[in-house]
């Protein structure tokens, strides 16, 4: 080995001296022809010749002033973003004639983010974060936090042009008269106040321009970077509230109900009129739990605003106003009419540039809370509990702040019920005994529930060893019930006592619709009921309370089962 040190075997430079000469010729000669090629290349006034030119020029770590004279004529050529980066672009994958939104050829790439604008897209879901809850969920619950795994920059230039193009029309007609959105946006308002806006790139106010988030799911997402929004899919998430148009949001909360996981619109296509919590979901078992999501956030060029605050619009009269009158986007302030939020639509694809997907994982703080209870009661019961440790603390004082965003640091009745609900201690109901362990958590006596009282109180349930297992409190109710039936008052499970056996259900059935005989066998061993053996009895016992003959058991069944055996006086 000579005293260079080795060198790879691909590399042509590093071949050894006994290769046959003809090859060493061979190779030779292709890679003059290849740096040739790329020569004439960088002298091409095609776009694309020049791109591939410049690629291969960089792959081989060439540089000098062909290269940078090169790079400048592509990006005037292609009107490419002075920020964008032309290595990265030039690497994209070239997609032939147009399709979608996309009217012609384009070359797409996706630019992984720096630490800095992955840092400004987490403060912005933390900041437009909003706990309200919309029938669009479909029954899945609302996550405690967005925590954000990946942020890619879309690269794609015939969708870049379309949409720049159109922004300077917009800018024409804004030349008169000011074009704002009342109050500014929650994501543009948040990054000022926080200083992430300087991590991504300029905004146009003049135009109106803001970043917004529009919800979206892995594949989706790659087919609008890649091919634009589709106005003939519009509605298919969404619903058409406000007509055919590409929906926007200002809280990630929102877009989120939109991604990976069970979606679509309510069936009415209107959100019910609530407050901040309400309504709940509805009852059944829950959707399963889908963590990982994609949200696009968009450079969206709003233009004059079309506001509209009633409860039943018209849809195609909004429609109209922005494609043939004298708007550009349409502001539903369902914020306003139901303390939801509010949703920006355009009807025109060029409005909107899917500027960034971001990949996150849902966080869901009852989980999180269980987990750290049970590991406290563990060491209460083994006489080790002195407090909750640093650890536990930070994690349980960083959920809170999230989930009692919606109240200033507090928390109301019913996010109090969610509480007990996930360590299987909810009042014996949801109205004089709901407000009774509310007004013994509310220490302060000031009617709401703060860090101090929560703590407090947990600490307290660890201290008194009160279990948060499900199967044990699954047990304690069926005692509860069976005691009842005994004395002539039972008349079903009271309301507490099914929101706990719902809970029970959830967690034996994995969050899905129904159970199969393992999971079943597993209930009824928690209330010492185990058929007599698990082959034949248990098919039995299986077929007993598959009332609907499906080959399952759903929560319906479940619970008539239950309600069944109390009555029988089976003891547990």
């Amino acid at each position: 080995m000579g005293c260079g040190g080795s060198k790879s075997a691909e590399d042509p430079a590093s071949a050894p001296s006994s290769a046959p000469k003809a090859e060493r010729n061979a190779e030779s000669m292709s890679t003059a022809a290849a740096t040739s090629g790329t020569a004439e290349g960088l002298q091409s006034d095609d776009p694309e010749v020049l791109r591939r030119a410049l690629s291969s020029a960089w792959s081989r770590g060439q540089h000098g002033p062909e290269v940078t004279a090169a790079e400048s004529r592509l990006r005037a050529s292609l009107k490419l973003p002075a920020d964008w980066d032309l290595k990265v672009f030039c690497a994209g994958r070239r997609l032939e004639g147009g399709l979608g939104g996309r009217k012609a050829s384009t070359v797409v790439a996706f630019h992984p983010q720096s630490p800095a604008v992955v840092k400004a897209m987490q403060s912005v879901l933390d900041g437009t974060y909003r706990k309200v809850y919309t029938r669009d969920r479909r029954g899945a619950p609302i996550p405690d936090r967005f925590v954000v795994k990946e942020v890619h920059r879309v690269l794609n230039d015939q969708v870049w042009r379309e949409y720049e193009a159109r922004r300077e029309g917009v800018r024409e007609a804004c030349a008169s008269k000011k074009a704002e959105l009342p109050d500014g946006s929650h994501t543009v308002n948040h990054l000022s106040q926080s200083g992430g806006l300087s991590a991504l790139p300029p905004l146009d106010p003049v135009v109106n321009e803001h970043w917004l988030f529009h919800g979206t799911t892995a594949e989706a997402a790659k087919g609008i970077a890649e091919n634009d929004f589709r106005l003939d899919m519009s509605g298919s998430n969404a619903g058409t509230l406000y007509g055919k148009g590409i929906y926007l949001a200002e809280n990630a909360t929102k877009s989120d109900e939109y991604g990976e996981g069970p979606k679509g619109p309510a069936s009415t296509g209107e959100e019910a009129e609530m407050g901040f919590e309400a309504p709940r979901p509805p009852p059944g078992p829950p959707p399963p739990l889908v963590r990982e999501s994609y949200i696009l956030v968009c450079r969206s060029t709003l233009g004059r605003v079309n506001y509209n605050d009633e409860q039943r619009p018209d849809p195609d009269r909004l429609q109209k106003s922005c494609l043939s009158g004298d708007y550009d986007s349409v502001l539903g302030d369902r914020l306003k009419l139901n303390r939801t939020f509010r949703e920006i639509i355009v009807y025109n694809d060029d409005h909107v540039y899917p500027e960034y997907i971001v990949k996150y994982e849902r966080i869901f703080f009852h989980e999180r809370f269980a987990a750290v209870y049970k590991a406290m009661l563990d060491r209460s019961i083994a006489g080790r509990f002195k407090g909750p440790t640093k650890e536990e603390t930070e994690v349980l004082q960083s959920m809170w702040q999230v989930y009692s965003m919606p109240n200033k640091g507090k928390i109301s009745k019913s996010q109090l019920l969610d509480l007990l609900l996930a360590i299987y201690q909810p009042p014996d109901n949801e109205d004089e005994d709901l407000d009774a362990t509310f007004k013994e958590w509310d220490r302060k006596g000031n009617g709401k529930i703060d860090w101090d009282d929560f703590l407090a109180e947990v600490t307290q349930r660890v201290n008194d060893k009160i279990s948060c297992s499900g199967p044990e409190r699954f047990a304690d109710i069926y005692r509860g019930m069976l005691a009842r039936s005994r004395g002539g008052k039972f008349n079903g499970p009271d309301v507490g006592e099914r929101a706990v056996l719902r809970m029970v259900w959830y967690q034996y059935c994995q969050n899905q619709r129904s159970i199969d005989k393992q999971q079943l066998l597993l209930l009824l061993k928690a209330i010492n009921q185990p058929p007599a053996n698990e082959h034949s009895d248990l098919d039995e016992t299986f077929k007993e309370i598959d009332t609907k003959n499906d080959g399952v058991i759903d929560l319906d069944e479940f619970m008539q089962e239950i309600t069944q055996r109390v009555k029988d006086g089976i003891p547990a």
